[in-house]
C-alpha cells in the first residue's frame, strides 16, 4: 500500500527487523464502465424510492409506549445501474411491510420519535454461503464461506448492552448464538429477556430513543464478518425527531423536518463490481465464489504482505483480509452515480459516509456544461453554493457553521460520520448543473493515486469522462426554476442551537480555542497501533500506554487484541477524558458505543521516540474545527497526534432487568476504528460499564 509505514516500535517488536519496501496491492481492475447520472436518486420514503420500515403496532413495556417492527435479513437482487449486465446480489434488511422479492438496497430505514421506544424482531434468513470471500483466520469467521451470522447495531444509539448489537451478540439462521461463554443457549436467553417467544434464528432489540433529533444508522456488527456484511448491504438509516426540531429551534426559526420534500438523505458507499475481465484479472475469484457473475459485488481477498528483511512469513490464507478496501464506483442511496433534481429553493442535506474505508470531502462545483459529457464532469475553479452545517452525528451543533470559505472549516466525512447541512439554490440560475465533488485522499490522509479514480489519472485507466469508475464525482444536481409558491426561508439562530433535550454539555467550548481538561476529571491514556501479524499482514490494534505482551500475532508494542482481557472498565455514570495517541500512519475514525463525546483538543507528539506513558509534545494543543463541536459518536484521530475527548459513561434506563455479560460480568460495549477492515483486524476493544 502506498504511503504506508510502520512506526519504530513495530520494527523493534519483530527483533529490530525493518521494512524493506511497500506491499503489493492485489486487486482486480475496475473493468465495469457505467454511464454517470442516467438514473434519478432513490429517495427514502418517496414513491418508487427506498421503502421505510413501517411499525406493525404499538406495544407497552411497563406502561411506556413501544413501536414494534419486524425485519428479515435476506439475500435479494437489485439493479444498481441499468448498464450492469445483471441485477446485483446483495444482503439486506427487508421490513415486514415490503413484500418478498421486492426489496431494494438500503431498505428498512426507521423514523422514530424521541421518547417512544422502538423494539425490533429480526429474523436471519441469510443463505448458507456468503456472497463475498471470507477469511477464516479472522476471529469469529472460522466457518469460512459458511459464515452467515449477523448482529444488528444501532450506530449512535444509547441502548442497553443486550440491544447494542455488539460483535459477540451474533445469531444465525440455524439458531446458533454467539453471546455465550460455555452454554450456547446463553445468547438466545439474552435476547429472550425482551421476547420469550423468539424462535431459533431470531434476535430482539430495544431502543429507548432518549436522544434528541439526529440521524443515526443501523448496520451489521457480527464478529469476524462485519466488513463483509456491511459491504454486502446490511445497512440502513435511523432518524430520531423531536419537538425541538419540529418547533424549529425556537420562535422565528424554520427547518425542514425529517420527511419534508426539501430534506434529502445522501448515503455514500464505494463499490467494485465483477466484470467479464475478473477471470483474467483475478483468477482465484471464480474458485472462491463459483456462483458469482458479472454485476455482482467484488471485494479484495488476497493478502498484502509486508516484506521485512530477514524474515520469511508463512503463506497467508486465501481468501485473506486486507488492510483497507476502496471501491472505484460511488453509490448514493444504493445506486451508481445518480442525479438529484432540485428547484431554486433551500434544502436540507443529511449525509452519511457508509464506506468501509474511504473518507469524503463533499462540496458543490459547477459542471463543465449543462448537457452531454460536459454535464458529467466538474469545472475546475468554479464553486457552487456553500454548505451551512447545522449538525453532526450527535445532533445539532452549538451554532451554524459556514463551510469552505477562507479560514472556514471544510466538510470532511470519515466512515460513519454524518453531516446535517443547509444549501441554498435560490440564486443558482435555472438550468444549471452542479457536481457534488470529492477529492479526499485514500487511504487518508496521505493517499494513493491508484485509489483516486478520475479521467486523466494514469493509475486508473478504466476512468473515462462521463462514466464510472470515478470517485471524484459523487452526485449530479440539476437545478430547475421554482414551481409554485416560495417557501418560508430557512432561518437559523446565530448561536444557542444545541438541543436542550440532550442535556447540558460536559464542558463549554469556544470556537477556535482548545479546551482544557476540567479539574478533577481523570484522564485515561490509550494508543492506536500498527504492527504485523503472523502471516506478515498489517494489523491495526488499540492498546493502553503500557507495553502489552508481544505474544501471539500482535507485534506492535502497545497493541492488544479484541479478545484480550478488558482494560477500559468504568463505573456507571463516570466522567472521563480519554487521551488517545495515534502511533500509526492513518487517520482513524474512532467510534464509541454507549457514549457521545466532546472533542477537546488535538496535540502533536514525538511518535518515533515514544516508549509509553506521557509523550514528548511537539507544539501546543489545537482546537477542534467549529463543525466538530458539540456531541459526536465518531471522532477523527490523526497520525502523530493525541486526541482528547470527554465523555460520561452512563447506562440508559430500561423497563426490564438487564443481565450482565457472560464474558465480562458487566455491561459490555466496544470502541473501535470505523474503517471496517481495521476494526476487524484487530482495532477494537471491549468497553465495560459496571
Amino acid at each position: 500500500m502506498a504511503n504506508r509505514r510502520i512506526f519504530l516500535q513495530s520494527a523493534a517488536a519483530v527483533g529490530a527487523a525493518f521494512l524493506a519496501g511497500v506491499p503489493r496491492r492485489v486487486r482486480a481492475s475496475e473493468g465495469v464502465r457505467l454511464a454517470k447520472f442516467v438514473q434519478a436518486l432513490r429517495e427514502f420514503g418517496a414513491a418508487g424510492g427506498i421503502p421505510l420500515a413501517a411499525s406493525d403496532g404499538l406495544r407497552r413495556w411497563g406502561g411506556a409506549p413501544v413501536q414494534h417492527y419486524a425485519i428479515a435479513l435476506e439475500q435479494f437482487e437489485d439493479q444498481l445501474h441499468p448498464q450492469l449486465p445483471a441485477a446485483t446480489r446483495l444482503w439486506g434488511y427487508r421490513p415486514a411491510n415490503v413484500a418478498a422479492g421486492g426489496n431494494l438496497h438500503l431498505a428498512g430505514a426507521i423514523v422514530a420519535e424521541r421518547g417512544t421506544a422502538v423494539q425490533i424482531t429480526v429474523t436471519n434468513n441469510l443463505p448458507a454461503r456468503h456472497i463475498l470471500p471470507v477469511d477464516a483466520s479472522v476471529l469469529g469467521a472460522e466457518r469460512g464461506q459458511g459464515a452467515n451470522h449477523a448482529s444488528l447495531h444501532l450506530h449512535g444509539g444509547l441502548t442497553p448492552w443486550i440491544s447494542d448489537g455488539g460483535p459477540h451478540a451474533w445469531f444465525d439462521p440455524a439458531g446458533r448464538y454467539g453471546d455465550s461463554a460455555t452454554d450456547p443457549a446463553t445468547g438466545a436467553a439474552i435476547f429472550r429477556v425482551l421476547n420469550p417467544a423468539l424462535r431459533p434464528g431470531q434476535a430482539e432489540y430495544f431502543y429507548p430513543n432518549q436522544q434528541g433529533a439526529r440521524m443515526l444508522w443501523y448496520h451489521d456488527h457480527a464478529l469476524g464478518i462485519t466488513r463483509l456484511n456491511a459491504y454486502a448491504g446490511l445497512a440502513s438509516a435511523y432518524v430520531i425527531t423531536d419537538d425541538y426540531e419540529r418547533d424549529t429551534m425556537g420562535v422565528g426559526y424554520r427547518l425542514p423536518g425529517p420527511l419534508d420534500p426539501r430534506t434529502k438523505y445522501l448515503v455514500f458507499q464505494d463499490k467494485s463490481f465483477v466484470s467479464t475481465r475478473t477471470g483474467s484479472d483475478d483468477p482465484a475469484w471464480s474458485a472462491l465464489l463459483p456462483a458469482s457473475r458479472p454485476g455482482d459485488l467484488w471485494y479484495a481477498h488476497e493478502a498484502e504482505v509486508e516484506p521485512v528483511r530477514g524474515l520469511a512469513w508463512p503463506a497467508p490464507p486465501q481468501p485473506s483480509c486486507v488492510p483497507e478496501f476502496f471501491g472505484g464506483t460511488i453509490l448514493v442511496n444504493g445506486t451508481v452515480a445518480p442525479f438529484l433534481a432540485v428547484e431554486q429553493r433551500q434544502y436540507r442535506l443529511r449525509m452519511l459516509n457508509a464506506c468501509n474505508a474511504r473518507f469524503l470531502n463533499p462540496r458543490l462545483v459547477y459542471a463543465m456544461g449543462t448537457s452531454g459529457i460536459e454535464a458529467t464532469e466538474p469545472r475546475a475553479g468554479r464553486d457552487g453554493p456553500a454548505f451551512v452545517q447545522i449538525g453532526t452525528e450527535g445532533g445539532f451543533l452549538p451554532a451554524p457553521v459556514m463551510l469552505g470559505g477562507p479560514r472556514q472549516p471544510r466538510l470532511l466525512l470519515a466512515p460513519a460520520e454524518r453531516a446535517d447541512l443547509i444549501v441554498d439554490f435560490r440564486d443558482v440560475p435555472a438550468g444549471s448543473v452542479l457536481i457534488l465533488y470529492n477529492d479526499a485522499p485514500a487511504p487518508f490522509p496521505h493517499g494513493s493515486a491508484e485509489e483516486d479514480y478520475h479521467p486523466g489519472n494514469p493509475r486508473t485507466p478504466d476512468s473515462v469522462p462521463g462514466a464510472a469508475p470515478n470517485t471524484r464525482t459523487l452526485l449530479q444536481i440539476r437545478v430547475a426554476a421554482r414551481r409554485g409558491s416560495a417557501d418560508a426561508p430557512i432561518a437559523l439562530p446565530p448561536g444557542g442551537m444545541h438541543n436542550p433535550l440532550d442535556g447540558p454539555f460536559l464542558v463549554v467550548q469556544q470556537p477556535g480555542v482548545p479546551t482544557s481538561v476540567p479539574p478533577g476529571v481523570p484522564v485515561r491514556r490509550l494508543t492506536l497501533n500498527e504492527g504485523i501479524d503472523g502471516f506478515g499482514r498489517l494489523v491495526q490494534t488499540i492498546g493502553t500506554a503500557d507495553p502489552a505482551s508481544l505474544a501471539g500475532k500482535h507485534q506492535a508494542m502497545f497493541g492488544r487484541a479484541y479478545a484480550d482481557a478488558p482494560t477500559e472498565v468504568v463505573d456507571n455514570g463516570m466522567v472521563e477524558v480519554w487521551e488517545i495517541l495515534n502511533l500509526t500512519a492513518d487517520t482513524h475514525p474512532v467510534h464509541f458505543h454507549l457514549a457521545n463525546v466532546q472533542l477537546l483538543s488535538r496535540q502533536a507528539f514525538n511518535v518515533n521516540g515514544y516508549a509509553g506513558g506521557a509523550p514528548r509534545w511537539e507544539g501546543l494543543p489545537t482546537a477542534p474545527d467549529a463543525n466538530e463541536l458539540g456531541w459526536k459518536d465518531t471522532v477523527r484521530m490523526n497520525p502523530g497526534e493525541a486526541t482528547r475527548v470527554i465523555m460520561r459513561l452512563e447506562l440508559p434506563q430500561a423497563p426490564f432487568v438487564v443481565p450482565p455479560s457472560p464474558r465480562t460480568g458487566g455491561n459490555e460495549y466496544v470502541w473501535h476504528c470505523h474503517i471496517l477492515e481495521h476494526e476487524e483486524h484487530d482495532m477494537m476493544r471491549p468497553l465495560v460499564v459496571r
